[in-house]
């Protein structure tokens, strides 16, 4: 019954199981940084670094993820026009997730090319499902502002610490 053919076949079920089955099954996320700072014209280095930091947690952690490019926003208004077309475009991509992540920084940040964690004062995100349009949770915190220098790596810290909370945020409301 269970001749060598049979066993050659299960081999290679088992194999493909193990091998392709952990990405039938990985979740989608896109998301988008919006900065909120009226003394820049342009995304400052800071949240270029938090952008690129989420989106490599994301990838580390097994999700097909993307981003909508960051945006900065002066009002609420501006706020709800960047999130409708960042879910048409998760929507687009088919992906089951959307992460809007506000950071507001002090008025006395200028230097677009400075990498501060101290310039951001309060952070906010909102989670959405794109399947059926329905934000899941939305929140903010203020944001510590670091001991000693204010580094890249104190961003990076950052970043890599708000994205664990969102997997978090992401795996209980799955």
């Amino acid at each position: 019954m269970w001749g060598v053919d049979m066993g050659k076949k299960l081999l290679a079920i088992a194999f493909c199981l193990a091998a392709f089955g952990p990405a039938a099954f990985c979740g989608s996320l896109s998301f988008q940084i919006v900065q909120h700072n009226d003394s820049l014209s342009d995304v400052c280095k800071s949240a270029l670094i938090i952008e690129d930091e989420i989106l490599n947690y994301f990838f580390d952690a097994g999700y097909i993820v993307t981003n909508v490019p960051a945006a900065m926003s002066s009002s609420a208004v501006q706020d709800e026009k960047l999130w409708q077309s960042g879910c048409n475009e998760a929507a687009g991509g088919s992906f089951d997730q959307f992460v809007q992540i506000h950071l507001y920084f002090n008025s006395s940040e200028s230097k677009p090319e400075r990498v501060a964690l101290g310039s951001i004062d309060r952070v906010s995100w909102k989670v959405g499902s794109v399947m059926n349009g329905n934000i899941v949770v939305e929140g903010s915190r203020d944001v510590e502002k670091p001991m000693g220098a204010d580094s890249e790596r104190n961003v990076r810290g950052f970043a890599a610490d708000f994205a664990l909370y969102i997997q978090q945020i992401l795996g209980s409301k799955a």
